[in-house]
């Protein structure tokens, strides 16, 4: 415990910055989120409305054109392949067509035809994965800037929050083995206030030290449980850093 004291100054505090692992970890959600939602958008606005378009105007004309098709689909199958196709027709046009193409298919090789119904479910998850890849970007920026900083006189668990160790009035250790996080209670003259220290969020060793020094300035806390603070052991996490 003395040695973390004697090693930091106000003007060499010591810090433990984000975990690269975590911020490693919300790139890849973001990516992979952002892949998905691709794939997905290519299938819902270009492969699944053209593979539709390809069925009505080749299988299903020849259909129509050699009598496995009743003649007064004609005006429909012509109307669809003179217009832009599945994605410019009107809902009530793209149900008409699923009714034909399940007809078609009795019949003929009418395969692979998918339904407003399953088209639009790939859109929704596009944009299920979108909100995704945002609020993943958003903890990826917001989590680069987390650190805990040090010195002989404080503690800054989070960026804007500076703590006198005197003001800590509480120290839970409850969730340290278990998910790696420690929460203080302090006072800073507006009422008891919370904060934490997440060994997922910040590098490991840096914070050791950090909370090492906690033990040692933290002379008005109550530490909870007691006994776990006699020989404070790193929590099983999985973040290597």
């Amino acid at each position: 415990m003395s040695e973390s004291s004697a090693t930091i100054t106000p003007s060499t505090p010591l810090i433990a910055r984000a975990s690269k692992w975590f911020s490693f970890k919300n790139l890849m959600i973001v990516l992979m989120c952002l892949g998905a939602a691709g794939w997905f958008a290519y299938d819902g606005w270009i492969r699944w409305p053209g593979n539709n378009d390809r069925l009505v105007t080749s299988t299903m004309t020849t259909m129509l054109n050699d009598g496995r098709l009743a003649e007064e689909h004609r005006p429909q199958i012509e109307a669809w392949n003179k217009g832009g196709g599945w994605n410019t027709e009107s809902k009530q046009s793209q149900e008409k067509m699923t009714n034909l193409a399940l007809e078609a298919a009795k019949t003929g090789p009418v395969e692979g035809w998918k339904s407003p119904t399953d088209i639009l479910t790939q859109r929704i998850i596009v944009l299920a994965l979108l909100i995704a890849s945002l609020v993943a970007l958003w903890r990826l920026i917001h989590f680069a800037r987390q650190r805990a900083i040090a010195t002989p006189d404080s503690v800054s668990p989070s960026p804007g929050i500076v703590i006198p160790w005197e003001k800590i009035s509480r120290v839970d250790n409850t969730r340290w083995k278990k998910v790696g996080i420690i929460t203080i209670t302090y006072d800073l003259g507006q009422g008891p206030q919370k904060a934490k220290f997440d060994d997922y969020e910040l590098e490991r060793e840096p914070l050791l030290l950090v909370l090492d020094l906690l033990s040692e300035k933290a002379v008005n806390a109550e530490f909870i449980p007691k006994e776990d603070w006699e020989t404070p052991a790193p929590p099983p996490s999985s973040n290597p850093s």
